[in-house]
């Protein structure tokens, strides 16, 4: 199995959702060296997913309040097909971020006004990015009533459809809702358990 660059956001394709790439900068700038190496060793042991946790569990416990580790670890659970997980990273992300640009901690109550979405600074953009991956990742759940009304509030705060939002709903909304999906639902919770505890 290859392993997937954790720390650079991979490319999205034209009028497609960039879902699990965070913002067109190295956030990895940010991480401390210790970090930085925790990472390569968790490339070297991808094969090995119960030591590659355990060393993203450690950069989560040395730094759980940095974004780029909350980064990482969204990007790991990701890739491992894990949104149970993926989906609590996404909003730790939007935590982090809510915090700094000041806005309300329930993403419900954001409205367009409270920040220029519209000229996409690196925080807002991370903002919204954050809760268009947390509607992707309910979606791979089968909380579609959920992920849709997340996605729904992603259009309204990004009109010009920048994050794909569109796209998006016509794949969860189609008759098989996993085609187009990055991961299709059948390979949900893949060489894993399959968690039922809600994200938060």
């Amino acid at each position: 199995m290859t392993m997937p660059d954790l720390e650079s956001p991979a490319p999205a394709s034209r009028g497609q959702a960039n879902i699990y790439a965070f913002e067109p900068y190295h956030f990895s700038n940010n991480l401390e060296p210790e970090t930085r190496e925790k990472l390569k060793t968790i490339f070297s042991n991808w094969s090995d997913s119960a030591k590659a946790e355990a060393l993203v569990r450690e950069i989560i416990d040395g730094a759980p309040d940095t974004l780029g580790v909350r980064i990482v670890a969204y990007r790991f659970y990701f890739y491992r097909r894990r949104s149970l997980e993926a989906a609590h990273w996404a909003l730790a992300c939007l935590e982090w971020l809510s915090l700094r640009l000041d806005l309300p901690q329930d993403w419900r109550e954001v409205t367009a006004e409270m920040a220029d979405f519209s000229h996409w600074h690196a925080y807002t953009r991370l903002w919204l990015q954050s809760l268009t991956a947390y509607s992707y990742n309910l979606a791979r759940l089968g909380r579609d009533a959920e992920s849709l009304e997340v996605l729904s509030k992603v259009e309204e705060l990004d009109p010009s459809g920048q994050l794909g939002a569109a796209r998006l709903r016509q794949v969860f909304t189609r008759p098989h809702g996993d085609e187009g999906m990055v991961f299709p639902k059948e390979f949900e919770g893949w060489r894993f358990p399959r968690a039922t505890e809600t994200p938060s």
